[in-house]
């Protein structure tokens, strides 16, 4: 899930290590809220990470990533806690290949290719199955992580930005009424052949969810909207809509990416779908190998810290709701008053599905909607 259109990996490694190696300073980050240590467990790790004396990075490109972005964040970081850590990121791969890498380096002992993992309610499940991760009693000692309502089951990952996946809709072609608001209106005639989807048809998934609509009725939907598709495009390519090419994208990938591209002056729109509406996660944990555990605990605590989170909104239209000074939360409280009923794709759900032995349906869903022949 992007924000945005990545950058080729080896461009951000080469602007990263350029920016980024060593104590870094400058930026444009606001101050950090001054940390107040309630007992000895974060003293021991502000300890124990000066010991480290480093923190290695790695993840997906496109997320939390921006050279800019990651330079306020080391800077903000450490002036937190008093620190003054080397912080070397290198862009990744995909969440799944991550995810592989991360288990293939628990379970063969290795030290893992990044102290602190990212990832979705996908891969952190995936991981706990492994037992790759790091359990962490985060409410006992990290100032910003005070409610439970943010930690994975066992604490073994923490939500650091929520993301609803609605609909992008170009605002040249479609105003008033001809907005579509629910999936059902994408069922609409005057839709046929301008809709895209992603390749994977993501969140679609979801829906077959028994706590949702169930398999039946998403595999039932999908036969209907697949005549309505035109092609499929990734996310962070919804300019192909501000272009032209399409009317429509759904489920996109959130609302980060249109708020980008309308604050560079594109006509282009986004709805919460009110029939199939969904707050999605991006997590951080520590992996069970990471090479500095402290710095890595320290590092969660602070990108839930307000001067995080305003960097993460700044370089990409995103944070977390539920943190206090919220820009996203706006979204989440308008379509909450009139009348729309989130369903909340985390950890816990996903775990819980598993133990009724439910399937994803991704696999059919997909080849209802012939994804392979438009691409």
């Amino acid at each position: 899930m992007r924000a945005a259109p990545a950058a080729p990996a080896a461009l951000y490694v080469l602007v990263i290590v350029a920016l980024l190696l060593g104590a870094c300073g400058g930026g444009n980050a606001r101050a950090p809220t001054p940390i107040k240590r309630p007992n000895d467990r974060l003293d021991a790790l502000v300890a124990g990470a000066r010991e480290e004396g480093e923190l290695t990075l790695s993840w997906t490109p496109g997320l939390l990533d921006n050279p800019n972005e990651l330079k306020g964040y080391i800077e903000s970081f450490n002036k937190l806690y008093g620190l003054n850590l080397r912080v070397r990121f290198t862009s990744s791969s995909t969440l799944a290949e991550d995810e592989a890498r991360l288990i293939a380096d628990s379970q063969g002992g290795q030290v893992s290719f990044t102290d602190v993992f990212l990832g979705t309610e996908r891969e952190i499940s995936a991981l706990a199955k492994a037992v790759a991760l790091s359990p962490e009693m985060w409410t006992a000692w990290a100032p910003n992580i005070g409610s439970l309502k943010l930690v994975a089951p066992a604490g073994i990952a923490v939500e650091v930005q929520s993301r609803i996946p609605g609909i992008t809709y170009s605002t040249q072609r479609l105003i008033g009424a001809d907005i579509p608001r629910s999936l059902a209106d994408l069922l609409r005639p005057r839709y046929r052949g301008r809709i895209a989807t992603t390749p994977d048809a993501a969140t679609f998934d979801r829906l077959a969810s028994p706590d949702l609509w169930g398999a039946d009725r998403t595999v039932e939907f999908a036969r209907k909207l697949s005549p309505q598709l035109g092609g499929v495009i990734e996310c962070g390519d919804e300019a192909r809509v501000v272009e032209g090419e399409f009317d429509i994208f759904v489920f996109d990938c959130g609302s980060a990416r249109v708020a980008q591209l309308k604050a560079e002056g594109a006509l282009i729109g986004w709805s919460v779908p009110a029939d199939a509406a969904f707050l999605r996660y991006l997590y951080m944990g520590v992996p069970k190998t990471a090479a500095h555990p402290s710095a890595a605990r320290l590092w969660i605590n602070f990108m839930l810290d307000r001067a995080a989170q305003d960097l993460m909104y700044q370089y990409g239209y995103a944070d977390h709701h539920l943190i206090p000074g919220s820009r996203s939360f706006t979204e989440v409280d308008r379509a909450t008053k009139a009348g729309v009923k989130f369903y909340e794709v985390t950890v816990e759900a996903v775990q819980s599905e598993d133990a009724r032995g439910f399937k994803s349906a991704a696999s059919q869903i997909q080849s209802v909607l012939r994804l392979s022949s438009r691409k």
